[in-house]
């Protein structure tokens, strides 16, 4: 049975482009497969490095990156996609998979730099499905499906308890 979460742009990017955007070292993508049968696919998220430049911030966020008027920008980790098969929907595979894409995020962005997480989401219903797991998103769009989180706000919330 063929990996289908339901939303057709989804569905193809795992099977037509994820593996070679993998190879070509242009995005990493990772899966949760099922025990029983490891070649099935559950789900799955990519992320992928970006720049972002201060007139793609509201004036606040800029200030705050430390990244007005710096032509060259500053990196950050885009979360381009997220999906679980339409079996595992409801499991919370997805929650799963969201915090365990903005570890590998974090960790990134402890090892190389990255200002912040973006996540680019299909419909204001995946937009709020983001935002209610993590309340501190923010949208970086006026259609507000473009949201951004600092990465210092994720440091403090992934922070193991003393």
């Amino acid at each position: 049975m063929a990996f289908d979460c339901g939303e057709s742009s989804v569905t193809g990017y795992l099977q037509q482009v994820a593996l070679q955007a993998h190879e070509a070292m242009r995005a990493a993508t990772k899966v949760a497969v099922s025990p029983a049968d490891p070649a099935r696919i559950l789900g799955y998220f990519t992320l992928v490095a970006i720049k972002i430049i201060d007139t793609e911030l509201p004036a606040d966020l800029a200030k705050r990156f430390k990244i007005r008027n710096l032509a060259s920008g500053a990196p950050a980790i885009l979360l381009a996609q997220l999906g679980v098969d339409r079996t595992e929907a409801g499991t919370g595979l997805g929650t799963f998979l969201l915090r365990h894409a903005m570890r590998h995020a974090l960790s990134g962005a402890l090892e190389v730099g990255g200002v912040a997480l973006i996540v680019d989401t299909l419909n204001a219903d995946v937009a709020a499905w983001n935002t209610k797991h993590v309340p501190d998103f923010r949208p970086l769009t006026a259609d507000g499906l473009r949201l951004i989180l600092q990465m210092t706000t994720l440091a403090a919330a992934l922070k193991p308890a003393p």
